[in-house]
């Protein structure tokens, strides 16, 4: 095994465990529960909505394929789906959690400890594992 497939499989793990955390308060507050939602318990109140309740499915749904994602491009290739598409999808991913992570990061600063930071830590692990299956088929 080479040493960029060695760097691959931890970052593709903990891109595992990233989408697992990140879906998790998402599972609780579509349960009712409402620690840890922005704004507290008032706001969880408020907001969890029918429309909040599909959304937070959805997160869930998306934390689900992030976790097969990420375990997919551990695996060899020559399976159901080409590497080449869940690089793809892997940069998509990098994108859209950077995207959100940064435009956080400029709206809320230091307000937010951890939602902006945490969406731009998912874009830096989705970004890494599609940059690691390209230098992989490289080498």
């Amino acid at each position: 095994m080479t040493l960029v497939a060695n760097r691959s499989r931890w970052v593709n793990y903990a891109a595992c465990l990233w989408a697992a955390l990140f879906a998790a308060p998402h599972i609780w507050w579509a349960l009712g529960f409402p620690a840890g939602f922005p704004g507290g318990v008032a706001n969880h109140r408020l907001m969890m909505t029918t429309w909040r309740y599909f959304f937070d499915l959805l997160v869930v749904l998306l934390s689900g394929t992030a976790i097969l994602l990420a375990v997919a491009l551990v695996r060899p290739s020559g399976h159901v789906i080409p590497r080449w598409a869940l690089r793809i999808a892997a940069w998509i991913a990098c994108g859209m959690l950077t995207l959100r992570g940064a435009a956080g990061m400029v709206v809320d600063g230091l307000s937010d400890p951890v939602w902006w930071p945490t969406f731009l830590a998912g874009g830096i692990l989705f970004g890494s594992i599609a940059w690691f299956g390209t230098e992989a088929r490289r080498h």
